[in-house]
C-alpha cells in the first residue's frame, strides 16, 4: 500500500490510499471525507457535486443522530489529523458542539483486495450518550442504488420494513421494489423532489451498479437492536440529480471515555453483463 498527500483543486489537502488496483481520496481540509474510489483508474464511483447542507462537495461522510427519528448532526467539517497504520490509514476530527465527541475514520485494505472504512465515536464528555452512527455514500446518477430486502427473524413475524419520507409516493418512477431488493434510479427531464426509502437491511448488502461495474457496500445488521428511522438500517436516495445509500449502525448507550463503531466493507466488481434495475437475477448474479 502507498500513501501520500496530494492537493486537488476541489477539495484542497487530501490524503491518497493506492494498493494494487484501488485508489481512495480522502480530505484533510475538512472532513474526512472520501471523494474517491476507484479501481484501474476505472469509474470513480462517489459523487462530488455540492452538499447543500453545508456548502461544499459532497463524498462519503458520517453524522451522528440522538433520537429514532431525526438526521443529527455532521460530524466532518473541521480540519482533519491522520496517521498511517499497517493497511491503511487513520483519520481523526474533533467534535465539540453540541456535545464532546471524538470522530474517527480509518480506511484500510484486507487481503483480498476489499476496503474497509470503520466510522468510530468517542465519548469526551461527562455525560453517557444514546446515538446512532449514520453514513452516507453519495453516486453519480448514470447508474442506480440498490438495498436488499429483509428477511424473517421467524416465520410468524413480518420480515420487512419499509419506510417511505414525506412527500415520496410509492408510485415514482425512480423507484423499483422487487422481490428481493429496491433500487432507485434517477430520470431526465425536469428535477424532481427528493425520494427517500428506507428498509431493515437484515442481509446488510447495499450499493451502486452502473452499466456492468458496481460498488458494494457490507455491513452487520443486528436483528435484535432498536435502530433509528422506524428501526431501518439501510436507506436508498434520490436527491437533485445524484443518488446515495445511507447506512445507521444500532443506538448505543455510549459512556464517558468509551467508544462505538460501524463498520463496512466496499467491494468493487465488475459484470460481463449490464445491469439494469429492475433485473433481479443479474444484480443476484453480481453480488455472487
Amino acid at each position: 500500500m502507498n500513501v501520500k498527500e496530494i492537493v486537488l483543486d476541489e477539495f484542497g489537502n487530501c490524503v491518497q490510499l493506492n494498493n494494487d488496483d484501488i485508489q481512495v481520496t480522502v480530505t484533510l481540509d475538512y472532513g474526512p471525507r472520501i471523494v474517491s474510489v476507484r479501481k484501474n483508474e476505472g469509474i470513480q464511483f462517489v459523487y462530488n457535486g455540492k452538499d447543500p447542507a453545508i456548502d461544499r462537495p459532497c463524498g462519503h461522510k458520517m453524522r451522528i443522530t440522538f433520537d429514532k427519528s431525526t438526521n443529527g448532526i455532521y460530524c466532518d467539517n473541521s480540519p482533519v489529523r491522520y496517521s498511517p497504520m499497517g493497511s491503511g490509514v487513520r483519520f481523526v476530527q474533533t467534535v465539540t458542539e453540541p456535545v464532546q465527541m471524538e470522530a474517527i475514520m480509518d480506511v484500510y485494505f484486507s487481503e483480498n483486495g476489499d476496503l474497509t472504512v470503520e466510522h468510530s465515536i468517542f465519548n469526551k464528555s461527562k455525560e453517557a450518550l444514546k446515538l446512532s452512527i449514520y453514513t452516507e455514500t453519495p453516486f453519480n446518477k448514470d447508474g442506480f442504488v440498490f438495498i436488499t430486502q429483509g428477511s424473517a427473524v421467524s416465520p410468524e413475524r413480518p420480515g420487512r420494513i419499509m419506510t417511505l419520507w414525506d412527500g415520496c409516493k410509492w408510485s415514482d418512477e425512480r423507484l423499483y421494489v422487487g422481490d428481493d431488493f429496491v433500487t432507485v434510479k434517477s430520470v431526465d427531464g425536469e428535477e424532481k423532489p427528493r425520494l427517500k426509502i428506507g428498509i431493515n437491511d437484515t442481509k446488510g448488502v447495499a450499493g451502486y451498479i452502473c452499466g456492468s461495474a458496481g460498488l458494494i457496500k457490507r455491513y452487520t445488521h443486528n436483528p435484535t437492536a432498536l435502530y433509528p428511522f422506524y428501526n431501518c438500517s439501510a436507506f436508498a436516495t434520490e436527491n437533485s440529480g445524484y443518488l446515495s445509500v445511507q447506512m445507521t449502525s444500532p443506538f448505543y448507550l455510549v459512556e464517558p471515555d468509551e467508544a462505538v463503531r460501524h463498520i463496512e466493507i466496499w467491494n468493487i466488481k465488475d459484470s460481463c453483463n449490464i445491469i439494469t434495475e429492475q433485473n433481479e437475477s443479474g444484480i443476484r448474479t453480481f453480488l455472487e
